[in-house]
């Protein structure tokens, strides 16, 4: 089935206050460039199945979605900003940062759902990405904006784990990623060694006791080698996160055991107050 992306574009893409402190960051990226304005709107990437556009009126259903309550106008299928060359010696450079392809979000999923239930059933997926033109001075001779001093600039506005620069507008959510293969750990042969490399490789953060429980485990016990992705689940099942080792473990105090874990000191504040919730520490880490 064909894919089309259709963009639409909403201003301003920051508050108020959000805009002065991502202006703020952006004045520190450079010693070479002084940053004079900051202009940002929002893109709202829409993936549209099938072979048909959307209609007249499914578009106007979509402007409509798309558009904050009382603000006519905000929403509209060119960009707010303008791109064009400056001819007083200020440089300009455009830099469009939204979440990496190989997820939904979950502001799309909701957007998705919201879509369908109005009859948009073609919408799969819709991303929104926030484009920054930074308008800046050179304190030299020179007018270009070099590819370091972007890439500094794209630095201060993402968060690296989630989202990604978008170099080019785009055409499809389809990522040609490949998922790595799964292998053996040969901890039979290389005893503790192994399971220490595949601890740097996948950055398990298992740490010295994880490391020889798991050695003992396999070598002994189970007798045979684990494989990458049965590490990547121990490290994921057994963290701190999931199993409260450090705040459900035996608690001593000047030589003297504590009656109560940390886990159990937090949980005993809910037991005689604030019985208006029913699913308090009801988690599966319990």
């Amino acid at each position: 089935m064909a894919e089309q992306i259709v963009r639409l574009y909403s201003f301003p893409g920051l508050s108020s206050g959000r805009h002065d402190v991502t202006l703020s960051k952006l004045k520190s990226a450079s010693t070479r460039l002084e940053v004079t304005k900051l202009t940002t709107e929002i893109c709202y990437n829409i993936s549209v199945q099938g072979n048909e556009c959307l209609n007249a009126d499914e578009l106007k259903n979509l402007f409509w979605l798309l558009t904050s309550t009382f603000e006519e106008d905000t929403v509209r299928k060119t960009s707010f900003l303008d791109e064009t060359a400056s001819t007083d010696g200020y440089g300009k450079v455009l830099i469009e940062i939204g979440p990496r392809l190989n997820f939904s979000t979950a502001w799309s999923t909701n957007a998705v759902s919201i879509c369908q239930s109005i009859g948009l059933e073609q919408i799969d997926r819709i991303e929104r990405s926030c484009r920054y033109l930074i308008e800046v001075r050179p304190k030299d001779d020179s007018t270009d904006i070099t590819k370091e001093e972007e890439t500094a600039f794209a630095a201060k506005l993402h968060d690296r784990m989630t989202e990604c620069r978008y170099e080019k507008p785009l055409t499809s959510f389809k990522v040609n990623v490949r998922a790595e293969s799964c292998y053996e750990v040969d901890v039979m042969k290389e005893d503790r060694s192994a399971l220490e490399k595949v601890n740097r490789d996948l950055g398990l953060a298992f740490d010295g006791w994880d490391l020889d429980y798991y050695t003992k485990l396999f070598r002994e016990r189970v007798k045979r080698n684990p494989t990458s992705v049965e590490c990547f689940d121990l490290a994921q099942s057994n963290s701190e996160h999931s199993r409260h080792w450090f705040f459900k473990g035996r608690l001593i105090v000047d030589g003297q055991e504590v009656e109560d874990s940390l886990m159990k000191m937090v949980m005993k504040t809910q037991e005689t107050t604030n019985n208006n919730s029913i699913i308090k520490f009801s988690d599966n880490s319990r």
